[in-house]
């Protein structure tokens, strides 16, 4: 078992870079792209030959498969990455990452990025980490999917707060310049304008200043307060 700071010292676009050009054919097998605003990066079974490293940039991803539709699960953003399959047999179906703002990515041939892990990380510190965020988010959508539609937008303006707001010094959280009342409305599984009567109550009871962006949470622990109510 690990410390969460003990993994996360060795899980950055920098860590991971430094890593992978210990390898002379570095610049053969990885280069950086460069996406606009609403542009995508799809990922099917047929398509993973390349690993990804979010070094600029936030994105939405989209999980579809033949039961589930199409369905939003999270947000991604500066050192997260994707598309590192331990199992052959179980890849998801289809995942888009759509960029919310301009990004830029690394790419990472798959199997040069395997073979220089295998030497340079004997620890499997970079897989732990992908599992360990793999497991964040999964466990997040799995609560999200259990609550009522209030719930579900109480616990999305938690979770955005803990893991991609900045802090001011006065204790209040800047929300991503990104979050829209649609894109809020869309992770939480509810329509705009119920999310938008929930923002009103928050905005009413000071938890929130959302009448522009970026939306300011002024009071995460009332806002978590809020969440467990009932519990």
């Amino acid at each position: 078992m690990y410390h969460e700071s003990e993994l996360h010292a060795f899980f950055s676009v920098e860590q991971v870079l430094k890593l992978l050009r210990k390898n002379p054919a570095f610049s053969k097998y990885c280069y950086q792209r460069t996406l606009k605003k609403g542009e995508t990066i799809q990922l099917t079974p047929l398509t993973r030959g390349s690993f990804y490293m979010v070094e600029k940039g936030s994105f939405s991803v989209y999980y579809e498969s033949r039961l589930t539709g199409r369905m939003l699960i999270s947000f991604f953003q500066h050192d997260d990455i994707f598309n590192f399959p331990l199992l052959k047999e179980r890849m998801h179906p289809i995942l888009d990452f759509i960029a919310l703002t301009d990004a830029q990515v690394w790419v990472v041939d798959f199997n040069f990025m395997l073979s220089t892990v295998k030497l340079e990380d004997p620890r499997n510190y970079l897989q732990l980490n992908f599992l360990s965020t793999v497991q964040i988010h999964l466990g997040n959508a799995l609560i999200r999917k259990s609550l009522d539609s209030k719930k579900r937008i109480l616990h999305a303006l938690v979770e955005l707060s803990e893991k991609m707001a900045l802090l001011s010094p006065n204790q209040a959280y800047e929300l991503p310049t990104f979050m829209t009342y649609e894109l809020l409305a869309e992770i939480a599984g509810t329509s705009r304008g119920y999310t938008s009567r929930i923002l009103k109550e928050l905005r009413d009871m000071d938890v929130i200043d959302s009448s522009k962006r970026p939306w300011i949470v002024k009071d995460l622990n009332l806002l978590n307060n809020l969440l467990y109510e009932g519990t």
